[in-house]
């Protein structure tokens, strides 16, 4: 019956096609979502519209441009990027920052909701969660996407403003990676244009560029059969559709288009290709074989097919290094084989491992000998329906999950259908495909992938290692080498060892009884008090349809142990979580969890204790049963902690520490500030590590239900629930005792206290600003330091990006916590030319000083509506209502109440705000940090 009432609801949403029969002519298209309007106008934009309702009165405009940085001219390198930080800088319709300022006057903010994002092959530009309740709001988001499509501005102006931003990012950008894959580019592409263009582009063009270059770019390539707008939201698709269709008609089509195909092609290469790079801050050696692969999504049900059979195929063998890194003799630290993405067009096929220094030979041959073994011998079937149930579960949980996807989330979607060619089908038609089509695909056809990808023509080897290492790393010769003895080798067959008929928890505990009931009315939620002390409070949310989540707390934490204790129980976080659970170790626990939606964790932090944990609504008892083992069946296994041990005494003969690493070292130096609970990660803190007490503290903190609150929020009914918390929850052990954190001091460095410190690095510095003030507790305290995080944003945007052109952008932090003592902090960062660093800084103390004296009240009316628009739609989350409901059980606070949000920020005013400033700033202790190139140091 239920398969009839499926056929029938396929019949109504894909026309004359039948569930049960529409998989068999796979040559099919996949059809588009029906409840997508589509259509292309006449000069050749497309437009997608979708009626969409999460969140609620809010909706987002896209719009996608065929365009990258791989059409630039030499002349032009970078100019695609820099294009794309124009179009916020004036149009026709909005001269120079009027439309970001219209925008977060209406609650729209820049960066976070306002952005764009431009790669070699195509430019993106977003306006998300617009109020679609604000008269003219939408009609004004259009006329932008308008804008942005034939109408910017270009002025001379804003242009030289913008050099100086572009060229903070270009230095921004300029990382390890970044470096290495310049080195590796002309091997990967074949020499062709993309090793010539990484969007960001080069800094001469970018400092010095005549403006008629970019509009000769634009005019070129920003056209009409290139572009395509997304309206998705809490709209009227037909009103919407109308005003697109006479908006975007009038955009007149380009004569004589430059063609746009030739760009996108790496040559051919019959011969394998070598590379190699190599970088001070990298660490180990990665060695990679990689054959590219022209690729073109066709949109048919026979792609969609082959995209779950190469799935698949990544999965597997990616279950299979995991097993062997369980070992303490693993050749590599890391290992992948898999079918990805290199480019828009191509796919890559990549066989990779990571070795320490002088050790990658083997550790490239256990991989490749792993691919091998499958070539040689596939598969077997256990593995792979292992995998099927896991596909299947997740194709479940997301089509029960159907109502809740966002209008971004289709947004996205939205441009891989226009620039790659993607399929966006309905839910149904997705769960259906899964359901009939994942279970059919053959152990042979999955076994086949390595096969069928790893050929000999457009191959080629990388190599990346530390810098110095160049003259020993392997050669190509020694890689093929590698690779004929290993082909031509006798390898051993994969054996399956995960015990036949394994379950997570052959035995069943002796349940506790609910022995007190409390209604909690304020929340709609109910305590349940539990025999053996436990405290349940449970609510039933079901805006996230088929989803639950579960959080235990108690008090507690590394507070309560000194500071000889302290390295095991880092151990504790770090190791116990790697050994599995029950009797089941890592590997047989995944295989014995396949199709099932239940996880669990734990965590050891400052002052508490926590077990968390989620499901979909049908796997809620094994979610409580993880629950249960957390605390009553740990798993310790001391050979495992062995080989951790040995790892980690392994990662210490590597003296080399990247920029990054010794910025962190120094930074964990001057701000612990002596506190002897913050202890360095050397062989003496690894001497203290110890597994027998490692063990004790686990128990220690998890030993005592009595002591903990079980938070329960979702989509499962209470008499359901009530006999798995009895039985799961109540019969965990309890030993009557209650426990409180203990307050250990604060080190933070006391009064203002400013450091130049060189570091090995040649263009770039980096200022860091770190605050910390004692507070009196209040709710305005801590909203209203919110608030001026959110003003010093917009006044570092304009004033130090945009007028300046000093930085990318300045990032600032605040944080506030009430344990042990109510403390807020700040933290301010920037990159930036070494020779600005201390003007820029001047101008960022200058904005804190007048902070403390002049808010704008524009500024604040634009903090204050993103903060309500933000807030509208967080009660249909699970995690809000968790810490609604962990708020009140810890503070005593009630965040429905008025007054813990809505009244505060509706009452807050420009002299609240400065005044919550001088309090913070004039009573902050203060670290004043500028990270320069050592050479600048060498000359003072």
């Amino acid at each position: 019956m239920q398969r009839i009432l499926l056929a029938l609801l396929g019949m109504f949403l894909l026309g004359n096609i039948t569930v049960a029969q529409q998989f068999t002519d796979l040559s099919q298209q996949i059809p588009l979502d029906p409840t997508i309007r589509t259509g292309v106008l006449t000069n050749g934009l497309t437009y997608y519209i979708k009626h969409n309702e999460v969140p609620e009165k809010r909706a987002s405009f896209y719009i996608y441009q065929n365009v990258g940085a791989i059409l630039e001219t030499d002349e032009q390198d970078g100019l695609a990027h820099f294009l794309e930080h124009m179009a916020f800088n004036g149009t026709e319709t909005f001269p120079a920052k009027t439309m970001l300022d219209m925008l977060e006057r209406n609650g729209v903010k820049f960066g976070k909701e306002i952005n764009a994002y431009t790669t070699t092959d195509e430019t993106v530009y977003n306006i998300s969660k617009v109020p679609t309740a604000v008269d003219g709001l939408v009609d004004l988001c259009l006329i932008i996407l308008r804008d942005w499509c034939d109408r910017l501005a270009l002025t001379e102006e804003e242009i030289n403003a913008e050099r100086g931003v572009i060229t903070e990012e270009w230095r921004t950008r300029r990382n390890s990676g970044f470096r290495v894959h310049a080195q590796l580019a002309p091997t990967v592409y074949n020499g062709s244009k993309y090793a010539e263009r990484d969007a960001i582009g080069e800094l001469d063009v970018i400092k010095n560029f005549d403006p008629k270059e970019i509009r000769s770019f634009y005019h070129d390539w920003y056209r009409t059969d290139l572009q395509a707008v997304a309206i998705v939201g809490d709209i009227d698709v037909d009103a919407i559709e109308k005003q697109v269709i006479e908006l975007f008609s009038a955009i007149p089509t380009i004569e004589n288009p430059v063609s746009r195909s030739s760009a996108d092609t790496i040559p051919d290469n019959d011969e394998p290709m070598y590379a190699v790079a190599t970088d001070r801050d990298v660490k180990n050696v990665t060695v990679s074989l990689n054959v590219r692969h022209k690729y073109h999504t066709d949109g048919t049900m026979a792609n969609l097919r082959e995209t779950y059979i190469e799935s698949i195929f990544n999965s597997l063998i990616k279950q299979r290094f995991s097993e062997i890194m369980q070992n303490a003799d693993a050749p590599f630290l890391g290992a992948t084989v898999q079918v990805g993405g290199l480019l828009r067009n191509y796919k890559v096929f990549k066989v990779s491992a990571t070795a320490r220094e002088g050790e990658e030979a083997a550790a490239f041959e256990e991989v490749y000998s792993v691919l091998q073994q499958v070539i040689n011998d596939g598969f077997n079937e256990s593995e792979l329906e292992r995998t099927k149930l896991n596909i299947l579960a997740g194709a479940e949980n997301n089509y029960n999950k159907r109502d809740q996807y966002s209008s971004d989330g289709y947004g996205k979607a939205l441009k891989n259908v226009y620039l790659k060619g993607s399929s966006l089908p309905d839910a149904e038609f997705s769960y259906q495909f899964v359901k009939e089509v994942v279970p059919e695909i053959k152990l042979e056809e999955v076994s086949a992938v390595a096969s069928k990808y790893l050929s000999d023509k457009n191959r080629y080897y990388t190599v990346t290692g530390p810098l110095g290492s160049e003259d020993d790393l392997i050669t190509q010769a020694e890689i093929e080498e590698v690779i004929s003895n290993v082909e031509s080798s006798d390898l051993a067959s994969y054996t399956d060892h995960t015990p036949i008929n394994a379950e997570l928890l052959p035995e069943k505990p002796q349940p506790g009884k609910i022995v007190g009931e409390k209604m909690l009315e304020d929340f709609d939620a109910v305590e349940w008090t539990l025999s053996n002390g436990a405290k349940v409070i449970y609510r039933f949310a079901d805006f996230q349809k088929n989803s639950v989540r579960l959080t235990a707390q108690s008090y507690g934490g590394t507070s309560m142990y000194n500071v000889e204790d302290l390295p095991s129980v880092a151990a504790v976080n770090g190791f116990v979580k790697t050994f599995g659970i029950g009797d089941l170790d890592p590997i047989s626990y995944k295989k014995v969890m396949a199709g099932k939606t239940a996880s669990s964790s734990f965590n050891v932090g400052p002052y508490t204790e926590v077990v968390a944990a989620s499901s979909n609504s049908a796997d809620v008892e094994t979610m409580m049963q993880l629950v249960y083992m957390r605390f009553e069946q740990p798993r310790f296994d001391e050979e495992k902690y062995d080989n951790q041990m040995a790892r980690n005494y392994k990662k210490l003969e590597n003296k080399v520490k990247s920029v990054g690493e010794l910025v962190k070292d120094t930074l964990n130096t001057i701000l612990v500030n002596g506190n002897p609970r913050a202890l360095k990660f050397n062989e003496y803190y690894l001497d203290q590590m110890n597994f027998e007490r490692m063990e004790e503290i686990y128990r220690e903190r998890f030993s005592n239900a009595g002591d903990f609150y079980f938070f329960i929020v979702g989509d499962v009914d209470a008499e359901t629930l009530k006999p798995m918390v009895e039985e799961y929850i109540g019969s965990i052990s309890s030993t009557g005792t209650k426990e409180m954190w203990m307050d250990h001091g604060n080190y933070f460095p006391e009064g203002i206290n400013t450091y130049r410190i060189g570091l090995p690095t040649q263009n770039k510095s980096s200022v860091y600003l770190k605050m910390n003030a004692k507070a009196k507790y209040s709710r305005e305290t801590i909203i209203y330091h919110t608030i001026l995080k959110s003003i010093l944003d917009l006044r570092f945007t304009e004033n130090i990006r945009e007028k300046e052109g000093g930085t990318y952008g300045v990032g600032v932090k605040t944080s506030a916590s009430i344990i042990p003592e109510t403390r807020l902090g700040m933290e301010i960062r920037f990159d930036c030319d070494p020779s600005k660093a201390e003007y820029l800084r001047s101008l960022v103390l200058a904005e804190l000083d007048e902070v403390q004296k002049n808010v704008k009240q524009a500024d604040l009316d634009k903090v204050v509506l993103n903060m309500k628009k933000n807030a509208e739609h967080q009660d249909e989350k699970n995690t809000y209502w968790l810490n609604v409901l962990q708020t009140y059980y810890d503070t005593g606070e009630n965040m429905l109440d008025p007054e813990y949000f809505d009244a505060v920020l509706e009452r807050a005013t420009t002299k609240d705000i400065e005044k919550a400033a001088r309090t913070f700033l004039k009573n902050a202790d203060v670290v004043d940090i500028i990270f320069e190139p050592e050479s600048l140091q060498s000359q003072l």
